[in-house]
């Protein structure tokens, strides 16, 4: 969290923990001169070498403190201006008591730039492509979301993204291309609840799967439509593109498997982030996705990693729990038979009941 204090010179740091310019370089083993260069100016951080940067803030309290608040805070001051010059409004409200790590948030900000400002191609996908992961997927959710996000009025930016989307369609193949356009699909669908026909992918093949992926996903969370989910499952088992980039798709997007621009993973696989994220998904998400977790990526991640990053007894508790809160009947039939399968393998050690 960050304060609007504006930048403070070397002097002004120090002066309430009774520190003058020689006790500031004598502690931190700079030479006089180099301290007194920089003791009265407020833009000190921009004139000071790596080194010289170090050897005060492992030495001088608060230093380190200042630093990297200010550096903050001047990265946020920027992108708000801008981001105001292209007419979208951030909520300094939302920016500051968000859960989201700021230099998350202050990534997505600087993506919502990227987009609206219309950069090329190449330089905004390259930037986007960096969001696929856990933190930069909630930065990115709170960037587009039409309740208490981080732009008072996201509509513009979706509207960029639609117009964005036929650019990166008209590539035959980037990887970083593929994963943007995943990334703005979902992003879109699920602050929108409706795929734009504008996000319609014209490149048959990985681009096409991905983004459906991307798209499907969105839905689900914003919808709770169970036929999509269904529909997904059935389109996997009937198309082997599909299943290998649903099989990829969350243990790259929790570092449980390595990012790679030919979507494969090791023959030998630990799922122990997946795991922790998909226990948070079962616990949280809407009863749809929740079908989509037991009828779809479950079954898949168990073939992949049986013992779910050591987490199976979790794994069959919160199935229990949640399946005993479903009303409808396909959703608690398909749970209930995945928890007997996990079950029944051996050496799995059943859950007592409280």
């Amino acid at each position: 969290m960050t304060t609007d204090s504006g930048p403070k010179s070397l002097s002004e740091i120090t002066k309430d923990i009774g520190l003058n310019m020689s006790d500031v370089a004598i502690l931190s083993g700079l030479d006089e001169s180099t301290v007194c260069r920089l003791w009265d100016k407020t833009g000190w951080l921009d004139h000071i070498s790596g080194r010289s940067l170090q050897s005060l803030m492992s030495s001088v309290p608060g230093i380190a403190e200042y630093s990297m608040s200010h550096s903050i805070l001047k990265r946020r001051n920027l992108l708000v201006a801008e981001l105001e010059a292209k007419g979208l409004a951030v909520d300094l409200e939302v920016l500051e008591n968000s859960t989201v790590a700021q230099q998350y948030l202050l990534n997505a900000l600087e993506a919502a730039l990227h987009i609206v400002r219309k950069d090329a191609t190449q330089k905004a996908s390259s930037y986007l492509a960096r969001f696929w992961g856990v933190e930069q997927d909630r930065a990115l959710e709170v960037l587009y979301s039409t309740e208490h996000g981080l732009l008072k009025d996201p509509y513009k930016l979706v509207e960029s993204s639609i117009e964005l989307a036929p650019q990166l369609n008209r590539k035959t193949y980037s990887f970083h291309s593929i994963l943007t356009l995943n990334i703005l699909a979902h992003q879109v669908s699920k602050a929108t609840g409706a795929l734009m026909v504008e996000l319609a992918p014209q490149v048959p093949g990985r681009q096409t799967a991905f983004m459906m992926r991307g798209v499907v996903m969105g839905l689900l969370i914003s919808s709770n439509d169970l036929d999509l989910a269904e529909r997904y499952r059935r389109e996997l088992d009937m198309t082997p593109v599909y299943m290998a980039l649903e099989e990829w798709s969350l243990p790259t997007y929790t570092r449980d498997g390595r990012i790679s621009s030919d979507f494969g993973l090791p023959s030998s696989l630990l799922l122990r982030n997946t795991a922790t994220e998909v226990l948070r998904e079962i616990a949280s998400h809407n009863d749809a996705y929740f079908y989509y977790l037991v009828s779809t990526y479950l079954p898949l991640a168990l073939q992949r990693d049986p013992l779910f990053g050591f987490r199976i007894t979790d794994l069959i508790t919160a199935l229990e729990q949640r399946g005993a809160d479903c009303t409808d009947r396909k959703i608690r039939g398909t749970c209930n038979k995945l928890v007997k399968q996990l079950k029944e393998r051996p050496g799995v050690a059943i859950p007592l009941p409280v």
